[in-house]
């Protein structure tokens, strides 16, 4: 009984999850797994009377005491579900593909029957990634919900972290049966298929194949007859039928996984793009783009694109430019960088002068580039290296984790042209290889990198770009470009700390903008 609405739920002749059964007997096992369906969440499942209790966890379990997690209460799940571990497929409820992320014993603290009916159910973990006292907490129940809605919150004890410590589901991202991620359990499972039926796996794609023409045809054809006025305006998001709309801008295939190691989607990188869009637009609006694109994901292929000829058609990110090159990609509005999201960008690179002002540079950039066998606090140290020596002029510079190996020194100035630029920055790369010559070097020569970092000042000419801030990273993980405070570097661990699903938080946290102010300043270079 306990089971049938899980059983009704699904195709056991089409799904690899198992049956299952209700046993007699009552444990306290306790068993989190990543779950990368339409969006990746992570689901609970705590044993009580020969069943799993089950909760989705839509961001995932947080260390930080008083952190509150939703957590949306699901169909009771059978004891052999500790042990599942695969792909359910497209199409099927819950289908995406699912591991074990951790597993242990839970301890209710007084009757869990009680809790749980109460709507406040107090426990301990010991699991292999989590551990401590827990709360789930339900929610007041909203008009029109069909689900029962609580919160997931870790109390304050020996394991718990503080907002500023790394993020448990970053630095635990893999299975802790199999040792394996999702995007592996997934290949291995398609691996299997293709193995043991090739013509079953080809009549299977090109059924889907047809059934995508079918419902592009339809869906084309509803939209033909549905006038503009009934179309609701809201890959913060209004869904409609294998279309969801971001910021007035259509999303095809929002479920899209863009990083397939932590299940971040289409849909989920576009509305990490409205929430930041305050303090992404300073550093991109009216500025010429260029862009790295991914249309299948990190694990496809991707490309640098410069400009507009090159497949952006949108004439509002396309924009004629008194030179001899071609237009050039811009973005005006938080609809333009998600029409963007849409053609697969993963990463925006910016250049360092303005769009009426091409020929003149306005920020210079220094990308501090580690060589092999080069540790985080080198690199940290180097960056402090180049703020000295641009203080001794008087120059002011700020400083962004890169989402990739290294950091970036930024360094606002007044308005000068690019040979101006670029010999100042290569006057200060040659100087700190010249002095420090065991730990830095000015030439991207491969062969002199080991144990040393590159001081590339390359990125200091008129066509030439570096990742803008708050842009994500094209790499594992879903990273972010981050700018921080100087008085905050050498509390980081690494470049790529910050991601999509954390930085947020980060943002939330501080009491001021770390790069305030970089606009207002118009200092001159020496000589200048």
């Amino acid at each position: 009984m306990a089971l049938r609405e899980y059983r009704k739920k699904r195709k056991f002749d089409v799904t690899p999850e198992p049956r299952g059964r209700s046993v007699a007997r009552s444990g306290h096992r306790f068993i989190v797994q990543k779950h990368a369906a339409r969006r990746l969440h992570y689901d609970l499942r705590l044993e009580l009377d020969g069943i799993m209790k089950s909760w989705a966890v839509t961001r995932g379990p947080s260390l930080v005491p008083g952190e509150k997690r939703l957590a949306v209460h699901v169909e009771d799940h059978p004891i052999e579900y500790n042990k599942f571990e695969g792909t359910i497929p497209k199409g099927e409820y819950g289908g995406g593909t699912v591991l074990i992320w951790d597993r242990g014993r839970w301890i209710p603290e007084g009757d869990p029957h009680k809790g749980l009916a109460k709507g406040h159910l107090d426990f301990e973990l010991e699991g292999e990634k989590l551990r401590g006292r827990w709360h789930l907490v339900r929610m007041h129940e909203k008009p029109g919900e069909k689900k029962e809605n609580w919160l997931l919150i870790k109390s304050k004890d020996d394991a718990a972290r503080s907002p500023r410590a790394p993020d448990i589901l970053e630095e635990e991202p893999l299975s802790v049966v199999s040792g394996r991620s999702i995007s592996e359990i997934a290949e291995g499972d398609r691996a299997v298929a293709r193995k043991a039926d090739p013509m079953a796996e080809k009549s299977k794609r090109v059924k889907g194949a047809r059934a995508a023409v079918s419902r592009t045809k339809a869906s084309r054809a509803a939209s033909a007859k549905a006038p503009s006025a009934g179309v609701k305006r809201s890959k913060v998001g209004t869904s409609g039928k294998k279309v969801v709309e971001i910021a007035h801008v259509p999303l095809s295939h929002p479920d899209r996984v863009y990083w397939v190691d932590v299940g971040v989607t289409k849909q989920q990188l576009a509305e990490y793009y409205v929430s930041i869009w305050d303090w992404i637009a300073p550093h991109i609006v009216n500025r010429p783009l260029a862009l790295v694109r991914c249309p299948e994901g990190t694990k496809g292929h991707c490309f640098f694109q410069k400009h507009v000829a090159a497949g952006i058609a949108d004439t509002k990110l396309r924009k004629s430019v008194e030179a001899k090159e071609k237009d050039v990609i811009v973005v005006d509005h938080v609809e333009d960088l998600v029409s963007l999201v849409q053609s697969g960008v993963l990463e925006v690179h910016v250049r360092g002068s303005t769009l009426s002002r091409l020929d003149t540079c306005d920020r210079l950039v220094f990308d501090l580039d580690p060589g092999p066998g080069v540790d985080w606090k080198e690199i940290v140290a180097a960056a402090g290296d180049v703020r000295d020596r641009l203080s001794a002029y008087g120059l002011e510079s700020f400083v962004k984790l890169s989402g990739g190996k290294g950091l970036h020194v930024v360094m606002p100035i007044a308005g000068t042209d690019w040979d101006t630029a670029k010999d100042f920055a290569q006057q200060v790369a040659a100087g700190m290889a010249a002095d420090a010559p065991d730990r830095y070097v000015a030439k991207m020569t491969k062969s002199l990198r080991d144990g040393h970092i590159f001081i590339d000042y390359l990125r200091n000419t008129r066509e030439a770009t570096s990742v803008a801030p708050y842009s994500t990273r094209a790499r594992s993980g879903a990273p972010v470009s981050t700018p921080v405070a100087w008085s905050e570097l050498g509390r980081t661990h690494s470049s790529d700390q910050y991601t999509v699903l954390n930085l947020a938080k980060r943002l939330k946290s501080l009491s001021a903008d770390p790069w305030d102010g970089i606009a207002r300043i118009k200092q001159k270079l020496p000589g200048g």
